[in-house]
């Protein structure tokens, strides 16, 4: 059976899924608009694999680049360690996205606060 570590989305949780990758692209279109602000960890991946082109994002791995430049990224989990004194992602299931999705708030609100001169 397959298991996404990232995702934790297993093989057996999309067997009876009915929706298309254009059935999910409409429901998220519906959720923001061209002046929404996409906040996340290496989002072009996600946008990437939605097939959607979004200008207005905050992305965390920007902000926080690895030293050794691109493509290299840090991961989220380490910028939270760092940054927050906080440790996440420790669920064997996969990633919680919620819990990812607020890290990523909290890591800005910290980036605002310290790296602005």
């Amino acid at each position: 059976m397959f298991l996404c570590s990232y995702s934790g989305i297993t093989e057996s949780m999309l067997a009876k899924e009915t929706r298309t990758l254009r059935d999910v692209q409409a429901v998220l279109m519906s959720m923001f608009h061209a002046k929404t602000v996409l906040v996340g960890h290496s989002l072009e991946s996600d946008l990437k694999a939605l097939k959607i082109i979004h200008d207005v994002v905050v992305d965390t791995s920007v902000l926080f680049p690895h030293k050794m430049g691109p493509p290299k990224k840090r991961a989220l989990k380490t910028l939270c360690i760092e940054n927050l004194k906080r440790i996440i992602q420790e669920n064997e299931a996969g990633h919680d996205s919620a819990e990812d999705a607020e890290v990523c708030i909290q890591l800005i609100k910290y980036y605002l606060r310290n790296k602005i001169s």
